[in-house]
């Protein structure tokens, strides 16, 4: 898809191009007249001759020059046919501003059907239905009804929601932020995020993706396009419905060992994007990306003059994965000279709440000249000794002075610190209104950037084809036990009890469960463990009633271990999603869980163990002995290659899978195809 032609077209129809300030028709071309488009522009309206000093045409057939690009702008009733006309007339780009498709109900649907029949037939790129529209800086094209104006820059921004868009085009107006592209893809009808994210990739002009998107139907196509741009370029998404949809997803054994929110974290933490729960996440990324740095480490320094906001600070650092570097010897010993005996020389720096201009000037020049300090948080409440733009001035001199490091501020209060949000501005500071905002954008870009040269592309091998059957059934008991053994996945000794004989091949003690398609957890009635002879098992057969369908088997007991479940559910959109956790009964209490995407290498199978909160005690917390990680994180590989090779299957979970001291073994397994 060239989607070049689409964002820097030489000629552009507007079709329902109006001389009626209040309709958009108008809006439109009139933004694009005002930004100084330098392409040819060819209103089409059936009554009006001139619109704007332009000449009017009835249709794009009447056009004799080339068109790159056709607006439509009509009343959604009349938009296949101009679709029709278009691609007749050789126009291969098109946007529809129009609503009343998909988003209203069944005919706007079938609306939508016939544009998306007429967008193969002639092989055209639509953008929208329903959407507000695009910017290209590069091109000085405007082709939105914001009434907001963006400046020229680096940032692009995808949004699938036109409120959205809207807002952010008005928000950045008093900030020092730009554009390169912005678009609205609305209904996705044809053109979808994966085409724009394609074209960023190789686009000079852009250097920071931004996104905002409502649904995502090719997440593997995501990931594949997305793990190449974020190697090289910052991508930030925010996925609406994702934290919600994850409180309410229940991870089971018994069900859905991952909802589609928790796919989409796992498929964007795979792609290495930026993942942002809510717009104010969004607007704080946007606020710190005024510093555009280079990395060199993600140690934080931090300097306040009042102890409250420090310790604040200090609460967040752990849950935005930020750590506080060290001053130096050298440092500490110049700081100390300058500063109060009762200044505590260390990281945090609280220069104590008497200090003016003059002792932020100071502390900033010394901690900014040292090499190793690379990102710098700085905090002001106003005081009675406190000059606000004093040391507003100063710090902006310092951000002039050092662009290369991460500086950026929290001037926390009203009145007193809302006067100097330009002069921090003029020095590309990127100024919060309280700490945490700052440290949440922080953590998330640093993370970032530490994480980006270690982003694997994403290899597409379509893994989400099996989802089209809607039924589900479940494997035979034993037959999953096979597909264990197959893909070199230890099992406990395990039997169909038939007669009573067969209770005699076992090592003791044994538990006998009845298994079949109807049964799911274990209860009283259908296992009993811990039989320690044949007779005593003997016993226990006879009183288990095993209905239609089902039937009881028999397994050793000699297990011991931590408890753990591994599993995967193949998402419909981002493939097969792997689960590690902590298993047993309590699978679904403790809910204590890791998710991958299925490309999963041994390593990447570790560091999923790694984040579990049970895993101090597979380490051996309290002297107790370690388990066997490698083994387990061999399991989940293992597993993730089942999964690719085995498209018939929808769900496995093996829970519980035992990890002991060497080697593991697991005990009950499920397949769902």
């Amino acid at each position: 898809m060239n989607i070049k032609n689409f964002l820097e077209p030489k000629g552009i129809a507007i079709i329902g191009a109006s001389k009626a300030k209040e309709k958009i028709g108008w809006q439109i071309l009139s933004n694009l007249i005002d930004g100084e488009y330098k392409g040819k522009i060819f209103p089409i309206n059936l009554k009006e001759k001139e619109i704007a000093g332009l000449s009017v045409y009835q249709n794009v057939k009447a056009v004799k020059e080339k068109i790159d690009l056709a607006v439509i702008v009509i009343p959604a009733d009349f938009v296949a046919a101009e679709v029709a006309n278009c691609g007749e007339k050789g126009i291969k780009n098109i946007i529809i501003i129009s609503s009343g498709f998909a988003e209203v109900g069944e005919e706007g649907k079938k609306r939508e059907e016939k544009i998306k029949e007429l967008a193969e037939k002639y092989n055209l790129n639509i953008l929208g239905p329903n959407c507000l529209g695009v910017i290209s800086s590069p091109a000085k094209l405007d082709l939105t009804f914001a009434q907001a104006k963006a400046r020229e820059g680096n940032l692009a921004f995808i949004s699938q929601s036109g409120a959205i868009g809207s807002a952010v085009l008005d928000w950045i107006q008093d900030k020092n932020i730009g554009f390169s592209h912005f678009v609205s893809l609305g209904n996705q009808a044809v053109m979808k995020e994966n085409d724009f994210f394609e074209f960023f990739l190789k686009d000079k002009k852009t250097d920071f993706v931004l996104a905002y998107l409502e649904e995502m139907e090719d997440g593997e196509k995501f990931m594949e396009i997305v793990s190449r741009l974020a190697k090289v370029k910052p991508v930030a998404v925010l996925k609406a419905g994702k934290s919600q949809a994850g409180r309410e997803a229940a991870l089971s054994h018994t069900g859905s060992l991952a909802a589609s929110a928790q796919s989409v974290e796992a498929g964007l933490r795979r792609a290495g994007a930026i993942s942002l729960s809510a717009l104010d996440d969004l607007f704080n990324l946007l606020t710190l990306w005024q510093r555009k740095t280079k990395y060199n480490n993600s140690d934080l320094f931090m300097v306040s003059n009042a102890g409250g906001p420090l310790v604040i600070a200090m609460d967040s650092l752990e849950e935005n994965k930020l750590a506080l570097g060290k001053f130096s010897a050298s440092l500490e010993k110049s700081l100390k000279k300058k500063m109060p005996s009762l200044a505590g020389v260390h990281n945090p720096f609280d220069i104590l709440g008497d200090a003016g201009a003059d002792r932020y000037e100071k502390s900033l020049e010394e901690i900014l000249a040292e090499k190793y300090v690379s990102n710098l948080l700085i905090l002001l409440t106003p005081q009675t000794a406190t000059e606000v733009e004093k040391t507003a001035e100063i710090i902006a001199r310092l951000g002039k002075k050092y662009p290369e490091k991460m500086i950026c501020t929290s001037f926390i209060g009203g009145e007193a610190v809302g006067k100097v949000k330009n002069i921090l501005a003029e020095g590309k500071i990127a100024n919060f209104s309280y700490p945490e905002q700052a440290l949440s954008a922080l953590g998330r870009f640093l993370n970032y950037q530490a994480q980006a040269a270690k982003v694997k592309p994403f290899n597409m091998r379509r893994q989400t084809a099996v989802l089209k059957k809607q039924e589900n059934k479940q494997e035979d008991y034993l037959e999953s036990f096979r597909f264990l053994e197959k893909y070199k996945i230890p099992f406990v000794k395990t039997l169909a009890i038939k007669t009573e004989s067969d209770l005699k091949k076992l090592k003791y003690p044994i538990a006998l469960k009845i298994v079949g398609p109807k049964i799911i957890h274990k209860t009283e009635n259908s296992l009993v463990l811990n039989l320690k002879n044949s007779e005593e098992a003997a016993a226990a057969w006879k009183n288990l009633k095993a209905d239609a369908g089902n039937y009881i088997i028999a397994q050793e007991m000699n297990m011991g271990g931590a408890e753990i479940i591994v599993g995967f559910k193949r998402d419909l959109h981002f493939g097969p999603i792997l689960m590690v956790g902590a298993g047993g009964i309590y699978a679904e209490v403790w809910q204590d869980v890791q998710l991958e995407v299925e490309d999963l290498t041994r390593e990447r199978a570790l560091a999923m163990i790694k984040k579990l909160k049970i895993y101090p005690v597979l380490a051996g917390a309290r002297g107790q002995e370690s388990s066997d990680i490698f083994a387990l994180a061999d399991v989940i590989v293992n597993v993730a290659r089942l999964a690719r090779e085995n498209l018939d299957i929808k769900e496995l979970d093996i829970n519980p899978i035992f990890v002991k001291k060497k080697g593991v073994v697991a005990v009950d397994a499920r397949i769902i195809k």
